[in-house]
């Protein structure tokens, strides 16, 4: 593809994590709706931060192979079925399933460098292992080593989860982060 840029445009992101009994990140869905801004577009690239997680494709879309990529980042292309034209939609779900070898930062975050439309985020805890603090926070940075600049406490719902609705964004990456009380640290199960 040639011209200057974004190929396509986030409609909207549905970005749903649930935290196991073990405190550990036990699944994540993601529903995302793209459209093209520039003719040919026939992948989008998801990044995210750890080595220990792989993507399986539910609908829309088929995966590639995780590779490294800039700032600790991992990244798999996501193969639509078929080419889009310009202002053509696509709806793509896919997981990102976990083989934790360390414990992971206790956050839920998302990087947009390009914009967002519409996002919807929601952790979800289990009833057996509850966070002793959960914000809702704005990090420095894009990468594993972004710093939290801004954070509000938020409370759990009767679901024992959180939920924030952004409508735009750009150039941000925004989450959630918790921390455990003294003594519920997760710890990995031993081999």
């Amino acid at each position: 593809m040639t011209g200057a840029g974004p190929a396509h445009r986030t409609v909207s992101l549905h970005e749903w994590h649930v935290v196991g009994a073990d405190g550990l990140p036990a699944r994540h869905r993601t529903v995302h709706v793209l459209r093209a801004l520039r003719p040919g577009l026939a992948t989008y690239t998801y990044r995210f931060d750890s080595r220990e997680a792989r993507v399986r494709a539910v609908r829309g879309c088929r995966a590639g192979a995780p590779r490294p990529d800039a700032h600790g980042l991992t990244a798999v292309d996501l193969v639509l079925p078929r080419t889009l034209a310009v202002g053509e939609t696509a709806a793509m779900e896919y997981e990102t399933l976990f083989d934790w070898r360390s414990v992971p930062p206790p956050q839920l975050r998302r990087g947009m460098r390009q914009r967002v439309e519409r996002l919807d985020m929601r952790v979800e805890f289990s009833p057996l292992r509850l966070p002793a603090r959960l914000e809702w926070a704005v990090w420095d940075g894009f990468g594993p080593d972004a710093t939290v600049r801004a954070a509000e406490v938020v409370t759990l719902d009767a679901e024992h989860a959180a939920h924030r609705f952004v409508d735009s964004a750009e150039g941000v990456t925004v989450g959630f982060t918790w921390a455990w009380a003294p003594g519920q640290e997760p710890v990995l199960p031993r081999e």
